[in-house]
């Protein structure tokens, strides 16, 4: 019955076309036909090819179906290019190719080995397996198959700038501030003070004369900076990016600071730091906690309070990592697990890559005061130079400070290697 139908319907379309083609484009009804047509059809080649999984049949029935399906799919592909041709005589637009083997999972049972099997006569329990894999239509961009349409995915970004190293400023967090209103800074220096105190034995007697030698010390005031150009697109657009150029400049000129109040060589407008003006420590021990405990107890000895020994990370790791020569060789401060507090000989320990290895300073703070002038400011401008014809921005980190030593004597530089 259907194939009464399906022929009831070419015959009419057939005729259509052959009266004259007085189709057009917007014919729609003839369209329809066509769709239906092979809908119809490919069903029908869908359910042969069923028929022929399911069934349990005799060789010989298996070879009927898939020749009856194999004829029904050679039916199709004339009457298919035979409407084509009439069509495209009338008036309709020519259609896109049609593609051998329309339904895909009855053109790939028809290709399979076990129907060249069944065709050859062979013997079969009439069970064929046919694996269809899901194509994507829509993939990322190079992640899908060559049949795959991509998408732009956009990727995600961290905001800001990462990786920005931040080492801890400990030296400046420990000394004592002293606001300055002035390029230079002068100051009043004891250089040896003898009390010559002495008894009076008779009266008249000339008492004990003391001695207080001074000198006028002047300590330069340093101006550090530091400039990056940005355009003033880039900082629109990123609205993070100032606040981190500003964070990442300002931690450039305090770390400068820190390092030129410790190493710094001094000269006009440059800080003449503490190790330069360190008093020489000569020790006569061997290793090196015991030097530095020596140095100080003979600042303790002269009246002084260490405060603090700044040591760089090296070497404050040597000596907390340091084994017990005997036993079962413990570690002699703390543990890996439980480390130390950084700390010897009741006084704490500043590490900072500024001081050099092998050395380190015993210090009493309470002589030492840090100039503040002016504190670090982060400026933007786009009044520099050609800038604002350029469109760019200059932002600019300053700061000015310097350091004042009021007692020399009260800091030792210590050798921590004998050798």
């Amino acid at each position: 019955m259907g194939n009464q139908n399906h022929e009831s319907r070419w015959a009419r379309l057939r005729a259509h076309l052959a009266a004259g083609g007085q189709a057009a484009e917007s014919d729609h009804r003839v369209l329809a036909t066509i769709t239906q047509e092979m809908t119809e059809m490919d069903t029908d080649i869908g359910q042969m090819a069923g028929a022929l999984l399911a069934q349990q049949k005799t060789v010989k029935d298996h070879q009927d179906i898939l020749q009856a399906t194999c004829d029904k799919q050679v039916e199709l592909q004339a009457r298919l290019q035979e409407l084509e041709q009439k069509a495209v005589g009338s008036g309709f637009r020519a259609a896109k190719p049609v593609k051998e083997n329309n339904h895909r999972l009855a053109a790939e049972l028809a290709g399979a080995d076990g129907f060249a099997a069944f065709k050859g006569g062979q013997k079969t329990t009439g069970r064929l397996t046919q694996q269809a894999g899901v194509r994507a239509i829509i993939t990322n961009p190079d992640r899908g198959d060559t049949d795959s349409t991509s998408y732009p995915t956009a990727p995600q970004r961290a905001p800001g700038i990462q990786g920005i190293p931040t080492p801890p400023l400990t030296l400046l967090d420990v000394l004592p501030i002293q606001p300055v209103e002035s390029t230079t800074f002068e100051y009043v220096h004891l250089d040896d003070f003898l009390s010559g105190a002495a008894y009076q034995h008779v009266e008249g007697d000339e008492k004990g004369e003391g001695d207080l030698p001074t000198t006028l010390q002047r300590a330069e005031i340093a101006t550090i900076a530091t400039w990056i150009p940005a355009s003033k697109q880039v900082l629109d657009d990123n609205e993070q990016l100032q606040g981190q150029i500003s964070l990442l400049m300002s931690n450039g000129v305090r770390q400068k600071l820190e390092h030129e109040v410790l190493a710094g060589a001094g000269g006009t407008g440059e800080i003449n730091g503490r190790i330069n003006q360190a008093l020489p420590f000569v020790s006569t021990r061997q290793r090196a906690p015991d030097r530095i405990g020596e140095a100080v107890t003979a600042l303790k000895s002269r009246g002084w309070i260490p405060s603090v020994i700044v040591m760089n990370p090296e070497d404050w790791f040597a000596i907390a990592s340091e084994r017990a020569e005997t036993g079962n060789g413990q570690y002699v401060l703390g543990s890996p697990r439980d480390p130390s507090p950084a700390s010897l000989w009741g006084v704490p320990v500043v590490v900072t890559l500024s001081m050099p290895e092998g050395q380190a300073l015993v210090l009493d703070t309470t002589t030492l005061a840090l100039l503040d002038r002016q504190e670090v400011t982060v400026e933007a401008s786009r009044h520099d130079g050609n800038n604002f014809r350029r469109n760019l921005i200059t932002i600019l980190a300053e700061l000015r400070a310097g350091l004042a030593v009021y007692a020399p004597t009260a800091n030792l530089l210590v050798e921590l290697s004998s050798t």
